[in-house]
């Protein structure tokens, strides 16, 4: 809950993952991935199946898979898990993460940019984002679709960033997955990990500036202002 740097700066804008840290997905995911790959003879480890959060689901199947597995291949293996998602997305209970919007509109009150930025496909995020009913508080997104590098390449954030006309050093980030603290490190933004779908100890080892439970949960430096946010100084335990 308090950050890992002392002399965090002021923030302008605000950059969300969207799985584990908008809408409560993480398990619906786990599930697709695991029937996906054991209907195809592959059984997933439990950390195998946490590897999948945050990354692009053409690396997970050339992980699985095969690493010669052609683009040809890795797209019809994404339709098809992809569809079946879409089943889940469709007729399973769904809700956003604790908090959210009550977050975002407040971001908005104050003024405060924000944007998505998430290893999900265009159609899958707009899809869950319909679900919980936050469709229209997300109009600026990047996508799987709009990157060439999944995280924890920063190429996501680095996108999302500039769609708001604001450096990516002026952000924080929320992210529940590894790879997705690693990507915001790597574009100079600040970052809270969201204890949603990590244990908490393996999201304290990559050092965020916050680990929250949800967005209940945030400290005073994380709730908007005029002028964004300013930092606290207590270093995390």
């Amino acid at each position: 809950m308090s950050p890992s740097s002392p002399n965090i700066p002021a923030f302008d804008a605000v950059l969300f993952d969207l799985d584990g840290v908008v809408i409560d997905t993480t398990e619906l995911h786990y599930r697709v991935w695991e029937d996906f790959a054991r209907e195809r003879g592959y059984v997933p480890t439990r950390e195998q199946l946490l590897a999948t959060n945050g990354r692009r689901a053409g690396e997970t199947l050339r992980a699985w898979f095969g690493e010669e597995l052609d683009d040809e291949q890795v797209a019809a293996l994404t339709d098809d898990r992809e569809r079946a998602f879409h089943r889940l997305l469709d007729h399973e209970p769904l809700s956003s993460v604790p908090g959210v919007g009550a977050y975002l509109i407040s971001l908005k009150q104050a003024g405060v940019p924000w944007a998505l930025g998430t290893s999900a496909l265009a159609q899958n995020a707009e899809r869950a984002l319909e679900r919980v009913g936050l469709e229209r508080l997300f109009p600026v997104r990047v996508t799987s679709t709009d990157v060439t590098q999944g995280k924890p390449d920063p190429e996501v954030y680095l996108k999302a960033a500039a769609a708001l006309g604001v450096s990516p050093h002026a952000c924080v980030v929320f992210e529940d997955a590894v790879v997705g603290l690693r990507a915001a490190r790597a574009a100079g933004a600040a970052c809270v990990a969201v204890a949603t779908s990590f244990p908490r100890e393996i999201l304290a080892r990559e050092r965020p500036d916050f680990l929250v439970r949800d967005f209940r949960d945030l400290p005073q430096a994380l709730r908007p202002g005029s002028h964004g946010f300013t930092g606290p100084t207590a270093p995390l335990p």
